[in-house]
């Protein structure tokens, strides 16, 4: 098997354990900031909840991640309509006047 062309892999470290992941130059910049703004997060809840363990605090971050997520596909979808929306309007517009 031969490895592929312009991957690598990138060691993650989250709560001290360390994650290899398989990505691009261009991924692994975006990696990089995923992992500061994770860590930041996780310790942000390990001082507003301090009787919660390191499981628990991943465990909330990755369910208010994925609500995020959920809300931006919402929106992009919203927007993809309105668009959509748009255009028909005009096509209308066109063929009325």
């Amino acid at each position: 098997m031969t490895p592929n062309k312009g991957f690598s892999t990138v060691n993650i470290t989250i709560e001290g354990r360390k994650y290899p992941v398989k990505c691009t130059s261009e991924e692994a910049k975006e990696l990089r900031k995923v992992e500061k703004a994770l860590q930041a997060q996780l310790t942000q809840y390990r001082l507003k909840y301090a009787q919660l363990d390191k499981q628990d605090c991943l465990s909330m971050a990755l369910i208010e991640n994925q609500m995020e997520s959920l809300a931006t596909r919402k929106t992009g979808q919203l927007d993809e309509c309105m668009k959509k929306l748009g255009h028909l309007e005009s096509l209308l517009d066109e063929v009325l006047t």
